[in-house]
């Protein structure tokens, strides 16, 4: 395999002695494989209700301060008093008294309660590992590239200081990083492999001069460029001195099969990353519609009615981004079919064999249930393509269920994959039926609808729903009015990229409710400090799947096994009564909520 390489160079190193508190701008700093920067994440200020012993292996973020809970953390500045001493002081405090970590638990105690308000804070030391939010981080690193290209993309100034990372780097082009998985990265002396990106939390929205949250950050992001992920983090191969100024080299790309052997060693949900698709073939379907068979280097699963993202840079060094329903699969081969109307879909129409697509995904939860139900699958235009890779996977497991297809489209020239679809409707038994809107000189009506699904178990059947958010609304109510349960109609509608940050509602009460995640059975005290289900879940350690921040996408749906929530910002489309959207939902009482299953 060639190696290619990329120069750039260390633009500053900053260590955070206490976990949350500020960090602190070094020229060098020690690292060493297994605890990352010297000092860094080495003491943490755990709460009152957490049985934290004076020195704590690693353990989840939920037992200490931190500013994805507490923003006011930003506002707590620390200096190293002597070797191994962390002395903090509060800003709202210049003049009161500090805390040191070799005071004694009382007045620790004393000091952080006048600070905070709350009882029990003390200190304490991390026994032999840094107390990062992720268990085998060692090094973080951002692409000040990046955070430039974010600020022209969003119209907002960024402070790097919101990050929190150890290594800023220049000289590279923006979302270069991206990447960079399983590669390894020299900085200066110090190597190390790229593990993961960083999936940005509730923490980057504090301000880190005012500690107040002044931006929806998370959010911002990924409508932005499609991605939650902002940096990476990685692991030191051996100890080195980390320096400003040093060059900055990334190595060629990982032998692809070693990647996924080390990914599923460590047992990584990797599917939301961000990584180099290849290009297998670009095929023209009609005159305005092309299809794009890609090799995903993560060998990732893909259900029907599941999408990617495609990113692609721009003319000004940023990403543009949209979201394409998979059509079909075929071994580790994906396919995406694309109308084309735009600039995006015009650069994908130009892909050749051989090149390389930044993608993410698959997203969404599966539609399809195990359950033999009669199933309605009702389509139009290029909705046709999660149609498609429905009928695929039917087909190819021989399901028998009874199935009717109903497909609108202007005409049968135009109907794109029809042939295919009719194909798979044979294999697996279903009826197929195209209306043809050009011939019949208008749109279907609810007889029109009811007429092109067999039989007559609506009360038993499930639907999928796929073309623009005003036709499936319409097949949605027909539905429903024939007696298909609405928690059983499943959509797929066209929901282009939006800039604007929809703005959060105040929480409807401050709780505390108790919060179950099944199956696992973790359970979290929720209060309005804890933000939505979705930041309440990374804040435990419970690995709830999700994309977009504000309930347009769908990644992050629930099952609601109990209880009720509430909405702090309105979902593009309504989830189902009881289907919990956790990135915008609150509980309103105890819950229970069922993580959903994964396409094998």
């Amino acid at each position: 395999m060639i190696e290619e390489t990329t120069a750039g160079f260390v633009d500053s190193v900053w260590v955070y002695p206490v976990k949350g508190a500020a960090g602190v701008a070094v020229d060098e700093v020690d690292v060493l494989p297994g605890t990352g920067a010297l000092h860094d994440r080495s003491v943490a200020i755990a709460r009152g209700d957490q049985p934290v012993p004076p020195r704590t292996p690693w353990r989840l973020r939920s037992a200490f301060k931190q500013v994805a809970r507490d923003p006011d953390m930003t506002q707590v500045t620390v200096t190293m008093a002597t070797p191994g001493v962390v002395e903090l002081r509060h800003r709202a405090h210049p003049d009161g008294p500090s805390v040191r970590s070799d005071q004694a638990q009382p007045h620790q105690e004393a000091v952080l309660r006048q600070w905070f308000g709350e009882s029990g804070l003390r200190l304490v030391l991390g026994d032999a590992a840094a107390l990062w939010d992720i268990a085998d981080a060692e090094l973080s690193v951002i692409n000040l590239a990046t955070i430039r290209a974010l600020e022209q993309l969003t119209g907002t100034t960024l402070d790097i200081r919101r990050f929190r990372a150890n290594v800023y780097v220049d000289g590279l082009a923006a979302f270069a990083e991206l990447s960079w998985v399983g590669r390894r990265i020299r900085l200066g002396d110090c190597e190390a492999e790229v593990i993961r990106p960083t999936a940005r939390c509730r923490a980057t929205s504090a301000n880190p001069g005012s500690g107040e949250r002044d931006l929806e950050f998370p959010s911002l992001l990924t409508r932005a460029v499609g991605l939650p992920h902002l940096g990476v983090y990685a692991r030191l191969v051996g100890p080195a001195r980390l320096q400003v100024g040093s060059p900055v080299v990334v190595s060629g790309r990982p032998d692809p099969v070693r990647l996924v052997d080390r990914l599923r060693e460590r047992r990584e949900v990797v599917h939301p990353w961000p990584r180099e698709a290849e290009v297998l073939e670009t095929v023209r379907e009609d005159d305005r519609t092309i299809s794009v068979w890609l090799r995903d280097p993560y060998r990732q699963p893909v259900a029907a009615g599941q999408h990617i993202r495609v990113h692609l840079p721009t003319a000004k060094a940023a990403l543009t981004w949209r979201a394409y329903s998979v059509s079909g699969r075929y071994d580790d081969r994906i396919r995406i079919t694309v109308r084309l109307r735009g600039a995006v879909s015009e650069s994908l129409a130009l892909l050749a064999s051989g090149d390389r697509l930044l993608i993410s995904g698959p997203f969404g939860v599966p539609t399809l249930s195990r359950e033999p139900r009669p199933l309605y699958l009702v389509s139009a235009g290029i909705g046709i393509t999660p149609v498609a890779a429905a009928l695929q996977q039917l087909a190819t497991a021989a399901d028998g269920r009874p199935i009717s297809l109903l497909h609108v489209d202007a005409s049968k020239e135009s109907a794109t994959l029809w042939p295919e679809v009719v194909e798979f409707a044979r294999q697996s038994g279903a009826t197929a039926t195209l209306f043809e809107t050009r011939r019949a000189a208008r749109r279907p009506t609810q007889r029109d609808i009811l007429g092109g699904l067999a039989g007559d178990r609506h009360a038993d059947a499930e639907a999928l729903v796929c073309g623009s958010t005003d036709f499936v609304a319409t097949v949605s109510q027909v539905l429903r009015s024939a007696g298909v349960d609405a928690d059983r109609i499943h959509s797929d509608p066209f929901v282009s990229p939006a800039m604007e940050v929809p703005a959060r509602r105040p929480a409807p009460g401050p709780g505390p409710h108790q919060v179950t995640y099944l199956p696992d059975g973790t359970a979290a005290t929720w209060t309005d400090a804890d933000g939505t289900l979705l930041e309440l879940a990374e804040n435990h350690g419970v690995p709830v799947l999700s994309a977009c921040r504000s309930g347009a996408c769908g990644s992050c749906t629930l099952d609601l096994v109990h209880g009720e929530v509430s909405y702090l910002i309105d979902p593009a489309l309504p989830p189902g009564s009881r289907a919990v959207l956790a990135c915008s939902a609150v509980p309103t009482g105890p819950v229970v909520l069922r993580l959903p299953r994964r396409p094998e």
